[in-house]
């Protein structure tokens, strides 16, 4: 005898074969609008969605047979999905604005400088976000490797001071300075190239 959960397993399966079409259409306009994905990429990342969607529906599988409107309800577990992939992206955009725009400071600070800054970053456009990971591409390019890493796993990645710890195999009072000395490295490297590029526009 089929369980309960094994019908409503069965149930959804027929549903996500007879609409698999609409609803990746339905699913592909929500992406767009939230901006995650255009041209080439946005039928791949839509597709994405819907797998993750599935899963999820799977995971409350429990609750499909009492749902009047599965379309109207599996596209609201999509909608979810795709919320929070954009914050992602923007907490993403944010670290990465921070990254490099702390940089550009004349005076130096410390870790906790760049976390106080954190919730004050607005969000940046779309051209703004492409410019900011340029910059950041160009930045970490100047620091050394092992710096380099460091301010991966700190800033882009998002790593606190416990789980950067862990990823370097080193102690928390350890992580902190490698981290507060990649900054300051980095941060002299760019002003000394900054100055250097101002003196030879005087003496152009």
């Amino acid at each position: 005898m089929q369980q309960p959960a094994d019908k409503s397993a069965l149930a959804l399966h027929a549903f996500l074969q007879e609409n698999m079409e609409p609803l990746l259409g339905i699913i592909r306009s929500y992406v767009a609008r939230a901006g995650l994905a255009k041209g080439e990429t946005l039928q791949n990342i839509a597709s994405e969605v819907l797998n993750e969607a599935t899963l999820e529906a799977l995971a409350h599988i429990d609750v499909f047979h009492t749902v009047r409107q599965p379309r109207a309800w599996f596209l609201g577990i999509a909608a979810n999905v795709i919320k929070r992939r954009r914050a992602s992206l923007f907490k993403q955009s944010q670290r990465e604005l921070l990254f490099s725009s702390s940089l550009f400071a004349e005076e130096p600070g410390g870790e906790s400088d760049f976390f106080d800054q954190l919730s004050s970053l607005a969000h940046p456009g779309p051209e703004q976000e492409v410019e900011t990971r340029t910059q950041v591409a160009e930045l970490l390019a100047l620091a050394l490797p092992e710096d380099r890493r460091v301010l991966r796993l700190a800033f882009l990645q998002d790593l606190d001071t416990s789980s950067l710890a862990l990823a370097l195999n080193v102690s928390p009072g350890s992580a902190r300075v490698r981290l507060h000395r990649a900054l300051n490295r980095l941060r002299s490297t760019w002003h000394a190239r900054d100055q250097q590029g101002k003196e030879r526009g005087h003496h152009a």
